[in-house]
């Protein structure tokens, strides 16, 4: 049997830039641009609940020398609260930033150098976090290789790493996949689904050798690891199956999936939101159902 997915409702965002990140709460969606101004709120069927400032560019795009690229976020608590907390890729000094937002306070987001935490990763070939999820007591974000370096790996830390970057605890898996793809795909997210021990990763393909340029978009792809608390304490994650998004529906064609959130476990399937970005101003969300054999 072949994991199955269903396209349930897909909806152009000509108005919201770069979708990099989605995250499931309270019934509600919040979606990052990794150049945006702001931080969208949808409800559960993409109606718009609110935008919350986080930069001030005149822009609607900050500039790409400038941006923050807000690649991932996930939802911890600190001091009993929820919050989100968006993370920078890393890959330039600018990027080197978390943003934590109070989900249910008025307080401003705070912003705090995540430069002391990435300057412990010296060891990978190239820094490009584009992925996050909380797993237990564990951080994990997801480093995306590329064409000059085709290797993905995960780094594992702890989800109050915002608050002691230069001694939370840091270790690093490799992620193997097995499955034969026609071109390197970097891992763009990260959603870990605890009720069954499974890790869902959305990757994509981009003509690019860097962390830093952008390319010619290929196919992006939903991925699974099966039994990962087992697999995270071997340090080597292998991919137990992989699936082709432009296969399941022709609306994926073209587009790079940059997150993906779970919103419900049902008999049926397990329900989720992707978010895509363009590379030209505009976003795009799916809701989609999956069924793992």
């Amino acid at each position: 049997m072949k994991a199955i997915i269903t396209l349930l409702k897909l909806l152009l965002l000509h108005d919201y830039p770069s979708g990099s990140a989605i995250n499931y709460y309270n019934e509600h969606l919040y979606i990052v641009g990794d150049d945006a101004n702001q931080l969208l709120v949808l409800d559960s069927h993409y109606n718009q609940v609110k935008r919350i400032p986080l930069f001030h560019y005149e822009e609607k795009r900050i500039p790409k020398a400038q941006k923050p690229d807000l690649e991932t976020a996930v939802i911890i608590h600190n001091d009993g609260q929820p919050n989100l907390l968006a993370i920078g890729s890393a890959a330039t000094k600018e990027r080197e930033l978390f943003v934590l937002l109070p989900l249910q306070a008025t307080d401003s987001p705070r912003y705090i150098s995540s430069k002391a935490f990435i300057e412990r990763l010296q060891q990978l070939p190239e820094i490009n976090i584009e992925g996050a999820t909380i797993a237990g007591d564990h951080l994990i974000l997801g480093n995306r290789g590329n064409e000059s370096h085709p290797v993905n790996q995960l780094v594992v830390t702890t989800p109050d790493c915002w608050q002691h970057p230069a001694d939370a605890p840091v270790s690093i898996a490799t992620l193997d996949n097995p499955f034969s793809l026609p071109g390197f795909a970097g891992v763009s997210e990260l959603c870990y689904v605890e009720q069954q021990d499974v890790l869902l990763l959305t990757l994509s393909s981009e003509a690019t050798t860097n962390a830093y340029d952008d390319g010619i978009i290929g196919d992006s792809y939903i991925a699974w690891v099966t039994n990962f608390r087992k697999q995270l304490s071997t340090g080597k994650i292998t991919v137990n199956g992989i699936v082709n998004l432009s296969d399941a529906a022709p609306a994926f064609k073209g587009e790079k999936i940059e997150g993906i959130c779970l919103s419900a476990i049902k008999e049926d399937g397990w329900y989720l939101h992707l978010v895509a970005d363009d590379d030209q101003g505009a976003s795009k969300l799916f809701h989609i159902k999956l069924l793992l054999p």
